[in-house]
């Protein structure tokens, strides 16, 4: 194909491309200051990032650390893994919490703190330092299921009955799966036998039974059903 001739005019027109630069030079050298400014923003802001991302790989670092260690001591002090709770090892974790708050460590120093704050009879602390928990956690931590379930027994323990119900119905709700939801229901059952109200206890047992598998837990719970009904 013969490329299409080329008249006069369109060689006496500025090329498109050059022209194009030509502006963009002429508002560099305008704007000079502007965009050193622009661009120092930019270099300053991946700095940053840059700075921040490896100071919280060193924080996560050093709080993996330290939460080891609170591990360590809990092992020693406990081998049989009975949840047994001492000041010693309370404090450890909770150094964990204070010095590196808002890393994963942080998080599962928190949720051995409730545990021991319960076995130790220390219910306010174990109920607070569960919903502390459960504030940080992400959608998908299943230890936030069995902190609602700490809370309930915390709860229960103080015979603050209607705010036991509150965080086991708060399980039940969550879709947690048939294990975790047949435990809540043996829980709302158990609660509503403590506060005599047989019809309830009676129902929620039934419902625990439709969610449970395990033999032995199939077993008491017909029993309980037998004497209620």
């Amino acid at each position: 194909m013969v490329a299409a001739k080329m008249e006069k005019k369109d060689l006496e027109q500025p090329d498109a491309f050059q022209e194009a630069m030509g502006k963009v030079v002429a508002y560099a050298a305008e704007n000079r200051q502007k965009l050193y400014a622009a661009a120092g923003a930019i270099v300053l802001a991946i700095v940053l990032a840059g700075g921040y991302f490896f100071y919280s790989a060193s924080q996560e670092k050093d709080a993996a650390g330290l939460y080891f260690d609170a591990r360590i001591k809990a092992m020693r002090a406990d081998p049989m893994g009975t949840g047994m709770a001492t000041p010693e090892i309370a404090k450890a974790f909770a150094d964990v919490v204070d010095k590196y708050a808002s890393t994963d460590a942080a998080q599962s120093a928190r949720y051995e703190l409730g545990s021991l704050y319960y076995n130790a009879g220390d219910f306010d602390r174990s109920i607070q330092v569960y919903r502390e928990f459960i504030d940080k956690a992400g959608g998908r931590d299943i230890r936030a299921l069995y902190a609602w379930f700490g809370i309930g027994y915390a709860h229960e323990a103080k015979k603050e009955y209607d705010k036991a119900l509150e965080a086991f119905n708060r399980v039940a709700s969550m879709n947690p799966g048939a294990v975790h939801e047949g435990i809540s229901y043996r829980n709302i059952a158990r609660v509503h036998e403590e506060l005599n109200d047989r019809g309830k206890a009676l129902e929620y047992y039934k419902k625990a039974l439709e969610k449970t598998k395990d033999p032995a837990a199939t077993t008491i719970l017909k029993r309980k059903i037998a004497q209620l009904g």
